[in-house]
């Protein structure tokens, strides 16, 4: 009996999210540049032995030994030059992919901000926008015709409290003269008697 069919399988059958097609490729790429650096370890080290098989072979005197020797070791050169050029051009596909995939998401937003936008105006025209203006020329106008009546109803109440003021000061001023006390010639007369008799001595000793 197939249990796992009867009961069902543990955890359900959660399916791993799916990868995107760019980082995949960005994956493979990287995984086929890893690969090609290990070849050419190898061919490297491969090289390094043949040239030491190489100089073994001269000091024995072995010259036809050490040539085959040596095309082998240039074969293997000639491969590295071709891995090296493989793995310079999975590094610019690599470069090349990473800039598309930041240029996507770039447009992307600049695009999800251009229908937010359009959405936002939507249903909005220049004619409605003329007539709002002209409602806000309106409100002002009359906040302006507000303003006015109020300042001219201040100036008005100016004007009465300095009629007012006016009415007081003269007031006061007659109070003023009504106290001064009321002064009597007949009282005048002694003083000036007297002063004329100063000046007639006055005048007979400088006479003398």
């Amino acid at each position: 009996m197939n249990f796992s069919k009867l009961f069902g399988k543990k955890g359900g059958d959660k399916k791993a999210p799916k990868q995107d097609k760019n980082e995949q490729t960005q994956l493979m790429l990287d995984q086929k540049i890893k690969e090609q650096e290990l070849r050419l370890n190898n061919i490297e080290t491969k090289t390094n032995a043949l040239q030491e098989e190489a100089k073994a072979k001269l000091k024995a005197g072995d010259k036809a030994g050490a040539k085959r020797i040596l095309t082998k070791k240039k074969k293997l050169v000639e491969q590295m030059k071709q891995i090296e050029g493989t793995m310079a051009m999975m590094e610019e596909q690599k470069m090349m992919l990473d800039n598309a995939i930041q240029l996507k998401d770039v447009m992307g937003a600049i695009k999800a901000g251009s229908q937010a936008v359009k959405e936002a105006s939507k249903g909005v025209t220049a004619e409605d926008l003329e007539n709002m203006k002209e409602e806000m020329d309106d409100l002002k106008l009359g906040q302006e015709e507000l303003n006015d009546f109020f300042k001219d109803y201040a100036d008005q109440e100016q004007e009465g409290v300095d009629e007012e003021l006016e009415q007081l000061q003269q007031e006061m001023a007659k109070d003023e003269i009504g106290e001064m006390p009321n002064v009597n010639p007949e009282n005048l007369e002694p003083v000036k008697k007297e002063k004329n008799k100063e000046e007639e001595d006055l005048t007979n000793f400088l006479a003398v």
